[in-house]
């Protein structure tokens, strides 16, 4: 079941979330962020969710960016996808139970794949005697139609 990520950052604005913010500008910083996150629509990094969120708090600083995004993985709200031009990108997910991304390693436009895509993979690691690890491939790297044709 696939939960729509804007429900999330709903639930998280009007719930427990919000309300351990505190006043002032500590929560603008968040919320910026949180809509930054939402409104960038691909795989981001740190610095791209930073120059986003300046658009509405000008003096946001990167460090926030940074404990924001390890906030977001604590939290499930946010996963890595791999990297793309040397930085670390992730990606905010509602997907629910085991899946895997597919992450354009030129623009970042990311796809979910339900369940495990690496099922045979997996089979074929075990008759080796090796354990597939999935975190290492929770994002799968690879080029969309649109890169793939320019």
């Amino acid at each position: 079941m696939k939960t729509d990520i804007n429900t999330i950052l709903e639930i998280r604005r009007a719930g427990d979330y919000a309300g351990r913010m505190e006043p002032g500008r500590n929560r603008r910083n968040r919320e910026a962020l949180l809509d930054a996150g939402q409104s960038i629509g691909h795989a981001f990094s740190a610095r791209e969710l930073h120059a986003a969120a300046r658009n509405d708090q000008p003096r946001i600083g990167l460090t926030t960016a940074y404990r924001a995004i390890e906030r977001w993985r604590d939290e499930g709200l946010v996963e890595d996808a791999g990297t793309r031009g040397g930085e670390a990108v992730f990606v905010m997910c509602g997907a629910d139970g085991h899946h895997h991304h597919i992450v354009c390693v030129d623009c970042g436009a990311v796809s979910t794949l339900e369940g495990c895509a690496l099922a045979s993979l997996r089979q074929a690691a075990e008759a080796v005697g090796f354990e597939l690890s999935d975190r290492a491939l929770q994002s799968l790297p690879g080029r969309c139609a649109r890169c793939a044709a320019a």
